[in-house]
């Protein structure tokens, strides 16, 4: 019997369970089980969601019954996982642990040290890598760190010193080589990472076909760059080795001073001018006014310290050299309009469910991605074919981590050949965030990169379904509208969502 089997006989046997029959809620008022549900044991919350008559809900109530269904699910066959239960396979590492906090507790540093040395004991053994980049991290903390606190980041660097030795343990007799960094190497890992890219999507999906889905998307990004580079003169290499040369050309970069950051917020805040007559008939809210501005000078981190306030996206130009100016409009339309701007506003006003959220942890981005797409399709680059490749940059930017995340984990790259397949892609790495770096962070945190290109992709999918069912009536505003007012949704409830708009 494979893991998956054991899991879900696990949970059969809790359900059969004449203790958790009686707590089982089959009809009635959903919203109010899901809301009551949300610091429920996670396998029981899993059974009972599943064991509600979807029958008796309303159109609103269906609408969160498959936003969460399958998310739910999936979060339950991991909380009965040998390891990792708690939704991701390595307690600590350099992007997330207790001691990360702004005020790290003690206790809670230390109950993630026992929990990482029981995890690797039952087979959650982290790539080397992986735990330096960890070790590194916690090691920078405890020297900021006093008192008890200081001890117990101590405590547990020893402890992930001592996972790194089994980790090397491993490579020396051949489990894993030094440069594999994916979760089919862990017993069960394949499987964990199914159920982990469902839990992060809230829908269930095959992540090989995922990879696949993702690949022949991006080929086709490609396709459209190469004619595009070609009328700039960039014939000669692949793809991203000519997006490399584009982005080198001195005609297209900003000054490395005030007069040139200046010059670059002046020129993201007139794309945002362009785009929002062409998107007034797309999606409301399309004349919102938020603007770009700099971080102070002083705040500037080489592109990290780059926010969001209200209605302004304070951009850092620490980097400008590395931000060709053919870049920047797609980043204006992904923060701003139509992007995080119209999804925090309707978040916002729409306070959802806490499992609504839970699961659907790839929505904010998600929308963000697809937002760009908005802006292409509206024509905001017709004048501008130098703008739409660094649109399409991104989309190949965001795509590919779809590539490389589902490659890393269930297709069985190296980290080397993630790194070479990305570079080949989308050229080099975007923004502050380098190829090298993307790559640890998807080794340390499976399926999180790829849950936000797929939601993208679904609601693409979603508007195309809608389209060919409505027959000619087809409203975009109306179809936008049901993507967003509800706060994040996963493809399941953002496709009821969809047909409750259109009634299909």
């Amino acid at each position: 019997m494979d893991r998956r089997s054991i899991l879900l006989a696990g949970i059969g046997t809790l359900l059969a369970s004449s203790a958790h029959a009686d707590v089982v809620n089959s009809s009635g008022d959903f919203r109010s089980l899901a809301i009551a549900l949300a610091n429920a044991d996670r396998r029981e919350r899993a059974i009972q969601i599943a064991a509600f008559d979807k029958g008796t809900l309303s159109d609103e109530d269906r609408i969160l019954y498959e936003a969460v269904a399958q998310g739910s699910w999936a979060d339950g066959l991991i909380a009965s996982s040998p390891w990792g239960r708690n939704g991701t396979p390595y307690v600590v590492t350099h992007r997330y642990g207790a001691y990360r906090s702004a005020n790290p507790d003690a206790a809670a540093i230390d109950r993630e040290t026992e929990e990482l040395a029981a995890g690797a004991q039952a087979g959650a053994v982290a790539p080397v890598f992986v735990l330096d980049a960890a070790i590194n991290a916690v090691d920078a903390a405890s020297s900021r760190a006093h008192g008890s606190v200081a001890e117990s980041m101590t405590r547990q660097i020893s402890a992930l010193r001592k996972v790194r030795d089994r980790s090397l343990e491993w490579i020396t007799s051949g489990i894993r080589s030094a440069d594999q960094g994916g979760l089919w190497t862990l017993p069960g890992g394949e499987d964990y990472y199914a159920l982990s890219l469902q839990f992060q999507l809230g829908e269930e999906i095959s992540p090989r076909a995922a990879h696949h889905r993702a690949l022949t998307y991006c080929r086709s990004l490609q396709r459209e760059v190469d004619a595009l580079l070609r009328r700039q003169g960039l014939t000669r290499g692949g793809v991203g080795e000519r997006l490399r040369t584009f982005a080198l050309d001195e005609r297209r970069l900003y000054s490395n001073d005030a007069a040139g950051k200046g010059q670059a917020v002046a020129e993201m805040n007139a794309a945002l001018d362009r785009v929002r007559p062409l998107l007034r008939n797309v999606v409301a809210g399309a004349d919102t006014q938020a603007d770009v501005r700099l971080v102070p000078p002083e705040a500037e981190a080489g592109g990290a310290a780059g926010r969001r306030e209200g209605t302004v996206y304070h951009v850092d130009f620490g980097a400008i050299r590395s931000r060709p100016r053919w870049t920047l409009p797609s980043v204006a339309f992904h923060e701003l309009v139509p992007g995080h701007i119209l999804q925090a506003s309707s978040e916002r006003e729409a306070p959802a469910p806490a499992l609504q959220t839970r699961y659907a942890s790839g929505y904010n981005e998600g929308w963000a991605i697809y937002a760009e797409r908005l802006a292409d399709e509206a024509g905001v680059y017709a004048d501008d074919p130098a703008s739409r490749i660094g649109y399409l940059q991104w989309m190949l930017f965001r795509f590919g981590r779809v590539v490389a995340d589902t490659g890393i984990h269930v297709m069985r790259w190296s980290r080397e050949r993630a790194i070479r397949e990305l570079r080949e892609l989308q050229g080099d790495g975007m923004a502050f965030v380098s190829i090298q770096e993307d790559v640890l962070r998807m080794c340390a945190q499976p399926g999180v990169a790829a849950a936000q290109g797929l939601t993208a992709m679904r609601i693409a999918e979603i508007r195309g379904r809608m389209r060919r069912g409505a027959n000619g009536r087809f409203d975009a505003r109306a179809f936008h509208a049901a993507m967003l007012l509800r706060g994040p949704l996963s493809p399941p409830g953002l496709a009821q969502a969809a047909r409750v708009a259109f009634s299909l």
